[in-house]
């Protein structure tokens, strides 16, 4: 008796774990929740049953927040979410469809692209020397060797699954210019203009305190690393170690350090005095520095800036990791001509702020930054910190209309024989998802801006 009472007990859990924990008024557990069929009359069209995501691409004019689609159900099911799921409704950002039948629901990721966002060449290269994309303007720029030919160069690319080069349809060409890339996808065209930059090529160095890239630990900086050693032409990963010991950095036209510890300090070993006598002749002979996150309190030892200060505001060392509800963005205002800037995409009629960490996404949110509030004693006026500290405000909060509240990229720039260096340490400049959290959807943004100022150091 007691055997059959533990059987009817373990049926019921089981019914209850197989049904939703909201309860939608209905009796029957069997029925099906799936969504057969969803059309909008979009050039693609598709349904992933196992991920639950139904991808619309519509030709590039199409008005995305006006969208009707056609929807067809399991028998008995029916949308209890959106609240106009067969619109018009907004397709252009991921909508959750919710589909309902008796004490059973599946949810749905629905999002609506144009095929000009779809069409893409997404990598580039001639040889080893891999060209730095800017999706938002279609412009490919490949740095090659100053005196080498480039004539009769023959470039290796891959582009979106579907799409086709039109043109040019030899596969050596001469690149004295700029030659044009014509993508047609879905009944449509977009051109890529694809520049070979003869340029003295240096390598970038990457500092760390492992040994080796191999035995990186922490895994925003081993994401920083990996993306580096895929995109720049034979980066070195240097270990402070390394330089105390004597490595040569002169062949290195930039160092960048990124060091993202939950706590805001940087290991002794970086400090070295050694490993500082060596960093500052590189840095006087006119190497560039790149320090982000934590790895801004380099500049101090450096003496980079005039007062000794890098930042005057931190917050969120030891911060557990925590999903972003907005996105996260910088602001360049009066800017919009430096080098660190170009190509990067920004929503529709901006033209000086763009984001770089997109919504969803688990981050620690570490920062040291300069703020210029009141009780800073700056009262907003960023001519008083530059004169004092000698830091140039590159870039600010999105929301910073005025660009006078604060300072998260900041420049200190080539003098007297100097190299530039340029600092980071704000939360949104952050390499690796936490948690197993979504995608950051503006990692393009975060990969070009790092680039950029690569590529603008070493020169």
């Amino acid at each position: 008796m007691k055997k059959s009472i533990y059987i009817f007990l373990s049926l019921i859990m089981i019914l209850n774990l197989v049904s939703c924990s909201e309860d939608y008024n209905g009796i029957s557990n069997s029925g099906e929740v799936k969504i057969k069929t969803f059309s909008a009359n979009a050039k693609l069209e598709t349904l992933n049953e196992t991920s639950g995501l139904i991808e619309l691409v519509f030709p590039s004019a199409t008005d995305l927040t006006k969208i009707t689609p056609v929807i067809t159900l399991s028998e008995g099911a029916h949308i209890v979410s959106p609240e106009n799921p067969e619109g018009p409704i907004d397709l252009s950002k991921v909508t959750v469809y919710r589909v309902v039948n008796g004490n059973l629901y599946h949810d749905y990721n629905v999002v609506a692209s144009h095929v000009s966002d779809k069409t893409k060449i997404l990598t580039f290269s001639i040889g080893k020397y891999k060209g730095v994309i800017h999706q938002s303007v279609r412009t490919i720029t490949v740095l090659y060797p100053k005196g080498e030919d480039v004539t009769a160069l023959t470039p290796k690319f891959t582009i979106t699954d579907g799409a086709k080069v039109v043109s040019p349809t030899a596969t050596t060409l001469d690149f004295t210019s700029p030659v044009d890339y014509n993508i047609s996808y879905l009944d449509e065209t977009f051109t890529y203009k694809v520049t070979v930059v003869p340029t003295d090529l240096t390598p970038v160095g990457f500092l760390g305190e492992a040994a080796t890239a191999g035995e990186i630990t922490n895994l925003d900086e081993k994401a920083a690393w990996n993306w580096l050693s895929e995109n720049f032409v034979d980066p070195v990963y240097i270990s402070f170690d390394a330089i105390k010991k004597g490595a040569d950095l002169s062949k290195y036209g930039v160092l960048w350090y990124h060091c993202d510890p939950d706590k805001l300090e940087i290991p002794s070993i970086a400090t070295d005095a050694t490993v500082i006598d060596a960093l500052k002749k590189f840095h006087t002979q006119g190497g560039g520095l790149l320090l982000t996150s934590a790895g801004a309190s380099l500049g101090a030892s450096l003496d980079i800036a005039k007062n000794g200060k890098m930042w005057n505001n931190d917050w969120g060392y030891g911060n557990s990791p925590s999903t972003l509800g907005e996105n996260w963005g910088m602001r360049f205002t009066g800017h919009e001509n430096h080098p660190i800037f170009k190509g990067l995409r920004m929503e529709i009629g901006e033209t000086s702020r763009f984001y770089i960490m997109g919504k969803g996404v688990k981050v620690k949110g570490h920062n040291a930054i300069w703020n210029f509030d009141t009780w800073t004693g700056y009262n907003f006026d960023v001519a008083k910190w530059q004169n004092e500290n000698g830091g140039k405000q590159l870039a600010s909060f999105y929301w910073d209309d005025a660009m006078n509240q604060r300072s998260i990229i900041t420049e200190y720039e080539r003098q007297n024989g100097n190299g530039a260096t340029i600092t980071i340490a704000v939360e949104s400049y952050d390499w690796y998802n936490e948690d197993g959290s979504p995608a950051n959807s503006y990692l393009d943004n975060l990969e070009t801006l790092t680039g950029n100022i690569l590529n603008y150091l070493a020169k």
